[in-house]
């Protein structure tokens, strides 16, 4: 998969800005707030429809205009397809081929991105939130079914936690029970998941990293042991909700479910967050991330674009050149922001695209 060509109008600091790329790493290179991750975060806007800022309508509009425009041309084993976002300060409208789009299975896999940036660093130490939220992105990215259902279970638990703060439980068991059966969906997507892309980040941890060490991923639900069944689980999340009702009455919030459980990272077995160095967090996060792109390879047969925010920043000069190199052995499509052109030293000059950034304007 390519990205082409990218437009942008009126987006955050870029005003108006024209690219087009090249098939190999395609590096962004500036001083600090010129406009280097607004241009990462309009790819994956078009990927995604959303901020990896997690920014709303009104943060990605220049405060001048009414409106953005984010136009991208892709193409995938010669199938060329043009994807445009057009932002209001209310909405996200959405064309492919200048056709409007109302359902996800006209947009879904036009355009897979896959991101690293500085800020989910904060994973290995942060909340269980930012966890979930990774996980979430990374199954949707292959399964599009997934997204609906995430939203459904999200629907179903918004009702059930009305009822708790209201008091009036007298009907609250038909949401229990439909609670079970959508939690136990997302649950079982995401333990196979992990069970898939648990190896891949064992080797690309291992590669990367240039040392024997295991990196492991696995979930985490308190006191309940879900299985890779789905009976199982909704049976689980049942059985659960039955024994916790009446502490949840008195709390009057739901205790149990997908959106309580837990990502656990590991190296040699043992907490990342607390066994493992600055450094060695750094790795495995980015470990994980060309793990999803392995298994994205694998399981939808397509190479995803990869976005890489102020990596150098991030990984000494060993660790980013053993990742350098396993891009490079897989030919993907790589965009890479950087603060100093010292860093351009450690790319193929033959397969990259160089383009300068200041004040939201762009030379090649």
């Amino acid at each position: 998969m390519i990205l082409n060509k990218l437009s942008v109008q009126s987006f955050r600091n870029l005003e108006t800005a024209s690219f087009e790329f090249g098939n190999g790493f395609n590096i962004f290179c500036g001083d600090n707030a010129q406009g280097k991750t607004n241009i990462l975060e309009s790819i994956y806007l078009l990927g995604t429809l959303k901020s990896f800022r997690m920014a709303k309508n009104c943060d990605l509009i220049n405060w001048e205009k009414q409106f953005s425009l984010v136009k991208g041309v892709t193409c995938e084993e010669g199938l060329v397809r043009e994807v445009a976002l057009l932002l209001d300060r209310t909405s996200k409208k959405v064309r492919v081929d200048q056709k409007n789009v109302v359902r996800v299975a006209d947009f879904f896999g036009i355009l897979t991105v896959v991101l690293f940036a500085p800020e989910e660093l904060t994973m290995v130490r942060g909340a269980p939130e930012s966890r979930r939220r990774y996980l979430d992105r990374a199954i949707f990215a292959g399964d599009m079914i997934y997204l609906t259902r995430h939203h459904e279970y999200l629907r179903i638990l918004k009702q059930r936690n009305s009822l708790l703060k209201s008091g009036d439980t007298s009907s609250l068991e038909p949401w229990s029970e439909q609670l079970a059966v959508s939690g136990a969906h997302i649950v079982t997507s995401r333990i196979s998941y992990l069970s898939m892309i648990d190896k891949h980040l064992k080797e690309t941890f291992r590669e990367i990293s240039g040392t024997a060490d295991e990196a492991g991923i696995e979930y985490h639900s308190g006191n309940s042991r879900y299985t890779d069944d789905f009976t199982d689980n909704v049976n689980i999340i049942s059985t659960a909700l039955n024994k916790l009702k009446e502490q949840e009455i008195v709390q009057r919030t739901t205790l149990i479910g997908p959106h309580r459980d837990d990502v656990f990272f590991s190296l040699n077995g043992k907490p990342l967050k607390t066994s493992g160095s600055q450094g060695q967090q750094r790795c495995f996060i980015l470990a994980l991330k060309m793990a999803e792109i392995e298994l994205l390879r694998k399981s939808r047969s397509v190479s995803p674009v990869l976005l890489l925010d102020d990596m150098t920043s991030e990984l000494d000069s060993q660790r980013t050149s053993n990742l350098l190199q396993f891009l490079a052995d897989r030919n993907m499509q790589v965009f890479v922001t950087t603060t100093s052109m010292d860093n351009l030293k450690m790319f193929n000059n033959n397969s990259m695209r160089l383009f300068h950034v200041k004040r939201g304007t762009v030379d090649i």
